[in-house]
């Protein structure tokens, strides 16, 4: 049995690839990106199964996917400043790097 945070995180993670790979194919604008990006729900997740993060080693992945999405929403702007658009093609491949680390994926 998978934890309660693994469907709405692995839902998230899909979400945002496909955000992800929409921008770096120029089919949508960096603020239509940055709207729809900063619009999931990841900082709730990591306030609701923090006490979990912390005892339970195995959700380490979901703690390292939902911070790089909560860090890439936070901090979009500069880093497309700093490292052009391109910096999505970096994200897309950790994110999918973790995603197949997820039991059941």
């Amino acid at each position: 049995m998978t934890h309660p945070i693994h469907d709405p995180t692995i839902r998230i993670i899909n979400e945002a690839i496909n955000l992800m790979d929409q921008f770096m194919r120029d089919r949508i604008e960096l603020d239509v990106y940055s709207r729809k990006l900063r619009a999931f729900d990841v900082d709730s997740l990591l306030e609701e199964y923090q006490e979990d993060f912390k005892k339970d080693a195995r959700m380490i992945y979901y703690l390292d996917a939902l911070m790089l999405l909560s860090s890439l929403q936070q901090e979009l702007d500069f880093q497309v400043a700093e490292y052009g658009e391109s910096v999505a093609s970096e994200d897309m491949k950790c994110l999918r790097e973790l995603l197949a680390k997820f039991p059941d994926t």
